[in-house]
């Protein structure tokens, strides 16, 4: 991990609480400022990778995707592909365990989906609606994903792609 001065800090993504306290494995980078009214004393801020993903490019966006499955009602799998969502759906309902399919209802086109879908599966984890660590599905309907995913992808729009 390597310090970096105030104006690098723009070259990084400040990672939150959240993140910091739940992995430091994801922090490249860390910057000292001066605590206000409290001569000698520094915070300590750690960044990550840009939000932004070198091999996003208007001919490869990134989606985050909302699909159901009509065999699972009240469960939505939200994750992201740099595919088109049509693909990664054929490729997520060519799998042998996958008895009925799985339909896109709602797909994000962002900049870096691999953030983003970290950090809207984060917030979900946090209120309680993940069915498994280690899955991407979510007891929650389709409307409040959508909003979530809305709601956090704010912070990505000034780098998103047209």
């Amino acid at each position: 991990m390597k310090r970096i001065t105030l104006d690098e800090t723009k070259l990084y993504r400040q990672l939150s609480e959240s993140e910091t306290r739940h992995s430091m494995r994801r922090a490249i980078a860390f910057a000292l400022t001066p605590v206000p009214n409290d001569p000698g004393w520094e915070e300590i801020t750690y960044y990550g990778a840009s939000w932004v993903d070198p091999t996003n490019t208007p001919q490869h966006p990134h989606y985050i995707y909302v699909l159901v499955n009509p065999s699972i009602p009240g469960i939505c799998k939200i994750g992201f592909t740099t595919t088109t969502v049509y693909d990664r759906v054929r490729q997520i309902n060519s799998a042998t365990g996958v008895i009925t399919p799985w339909y896109a209802v709602f797909t994000y086109k962002c900049p870096d989906g691999r953030m983003l879908e970290h950090d809207i599966h984060t917030y979900l984890e946090e209120i309680g609606v993940r069915v498994n660590p280690n899955r991407e599905g979510f007891v929650i309907d389709t409307d409040t994903a959508r909003n979530i995913i809305e709601n956090i992808g704010k912070k990505y729009k000034s780098n998103e792609i047209n």
